[in-house]
């Protein structure tokens, strides 16, 4: 992988931060061409315009796959980061941590992600 990557725009708090990857994300990014130093370039190696992402990419696969009922309703691309903080914490990360991962505060994780577990199991004390 090149070490130098393009980043297009600035980050809403303005920093960059590592992101560290498990083995099954290490390997995918490792099997991809790189182009430029995007990671997931456009079909003609550039960075990828978000408007045509979503419009041509994201809204019909998703689109057809909620036609397929394969997915309950379409949601905006936008909600793949509330996905990831989601299963992260079901999956036993501690809010602080994905709060660093996702590059948010402990506390809006809690504010608007923490909700309450559909399966809550009460343990023997």
């Amino acid at each position: 992988m090149p070490s130098d990557t393009n980043i297009q725009g600035e980050t809403k708090t303005h920093s960059v931060r590592e992101f560290p990857c498990n083995e099954r994300l290490s390997s995918l990014l490792r099997s991809k061409p790189w182009s430029d130093g995007f990671v997931f370039p456009s079909p003609s190696g550039k960075a990828i315009d978000t408007h045509n992402l979503v419009n041509r990419g994201w809204s019909v696969v998703v689109k057809s796959l909620v036609a397929e009922h394969q997915v309950k309703e379409y949601l905006p691309l936008k909600n793949t980061r509330h996905t990831f903080i989601t299963l992260a914490l079901e999956a036993g990360l501690d809010p602080k941590d994905v709060a660093y991962l996702v590059g948010n505060s402990p506390e809006v994780i809690y504010k608007h992600y923490a909700s309450v577990k559909r399966n809550l199991i009460v343990p023997d004390f």
